[in-house]
């Protein structure tokens, strides 16, 4: 693998805002404002690249089950564990303090993080502004105005007086509310990044992801890992090379990266999904899809990750593909779903046996689901025993 970090990183925070669903760029909003306020303040380019990311990524902690202090800790601490520079999960939990010591650790004046303070002000914003959708007038360019008027007395003189000299320009304003150039505002920001990523930092963000995206459901904490082992071991005994066994492994982790645009009352419910809440389940391939499609050199990993819920005879979602509109490897990781998910322990039954799991995969080969000769292969050569990843 040879990955762009900011190509990862940029299409990981679309993970993160669609999590939100009210706003699906406020972290590239937050970044954008961010780093025009830095130019604005005469930072150079090392300092403009951990304020970029650290605003990039300053949700990656939210929950809506955690108080303000918690998914600022929780996100540095997530942060930390990442091959990032030290500067950015810092900026992240300081990212709410307000300048009087009002904030949620209670720093003040000079002991807050200027980037901290920039990212509090063009997250808080965006917060206000970033769903307007009536496009800029006069009007809004007046509540704009009071509205920093009023926040003003939390943050910084300088950092204030550079998003207030901001607004006075015209364009500025206009980029940031016009409907054809709202989320594409971080295309107007050049970073100076030539730093790529190989197997081992993309597994770590994606380890990372992962564990965001299975803690979100109390019935399936491990499910990622659980599918993306699989995924290596039968990738590995259908013989295919370490580089293809890491791809299938870093899909497993990422298969269900877009069950984060569905809302966790469905994903925590302990019975029978309506048929209203069973259309909105199965959107998460194609925000899978969508997230992973925007990091280049990750287009294996997007098919096998996104197509998961296809079926060989084209009932699947999202896209009704069949036969050999499916590679292999996509075939595999339908499987690999679909045994992991009948072995793990749910509300409403235990785990399922292996015996009873390869009854069910059967049957599912039999109404023409899942690929008929691969889940033979596959009971024949005793998969299902992964052992952890390294």
């Amino acid at each position: 693998m040879n990955i762009s970090r900011h190509s990862l990183l940029f299409g990981l925070s679309y993970a993160l805002d669609i999590a939100g669903k009210n706003n699906l760029s406020h972290s590239k909003s937050t970044a954008y404002l961010a780093v025009r306020m830095a130019d604005r303040l005469g930072f150079d380019g090392d300092m403009v690249l951990p304020l970029y990311y650290a605003a990039l990524l300053h949700d990656i902690g939210i929950s809506n089950e955690y108080k303000m202090f918690e998914h600022c800790a929780i996100g540095a601490e997530m942060l930390e564990k990442l091959p990032l520079t030290s500067e950015i999960p810092l900026y992240v939990l300081y990212h709410h303090e307000l300048i009087g010591g009002t904030g949620p650790f209670g720093l003040s004046g000079d002991d807050i993080p200027i980037a901290s303070q920039i990212i509090c002000l063009a997250s808080a914003f965006d917060d206000q502004f970033g769903k307007k959708a009536e496009g800029f007038n006069h009007s809004l360019f007046q509540q704009a105005e009071n509205w920093l008027a009023e926040v003003r007395p939390l943050f910084r003189e300088d950092v204030a007086n550079a998003f207030l000299d901001l607004m006075k320009q015209e364009a500025f304003l206009l980029d940031y509310f016009s409907q054809e150039t709202k989320y594409r505002l971080s295309e107007k920001i050049v970073v100076g990044d030539d730093v790529h990523y190989g197997y081992g930092e993309v597994q770590q963000f994606a380890l990372c992801f992962a564990d965001i995206i299975d803690r979100r459901s109390p019935f399936t904490y491990t499910h990622s890992q659980g599918i993306a082992m699989l995924a290596r071991e039968a990738a590995a005994l259908l013989s295919f090379d370490a580089e293809v066994q890491d791809k299938m492994y870093i899909a497993g982790l990422l298969h269900d990266i877009g069950k984060l645009h569905v809302s966790t009352d469905i994903l925590h419910k302990n019975g029978p999904l309506t048929p209203e809440e069973r259309f909105e389940i199965n959107k998460h391939t194609y925000y899978t899809r969508k997230i992973l499609e925007q990091i280049p050199g990750l287009e294996d990993v997007t098919r096998y990750a996104s197509n998961h819920h296809e079926k060989m005879d084209g009932t699947g979602y999202p896209y009704r593909m069949a036969g050999d509109e499916l590679s292999e490897l996509e075939r595999v990781m339908a499987i690999c779903d679909v045994y992991q998910a009948l072995t793990e322990e749910r509300p409403y039954r235990a785990p399922l046996t292996p015996e009873k799991v390869w009854g069910i995969i059967d049957k599912m080969t039999d109404n023409g689901h899942l690929d008929k000769d691969l889940a033979e292969k596959l009971k024949a050569m005793d998969f299902g025993h992964a052992a952890p990843a390294s």
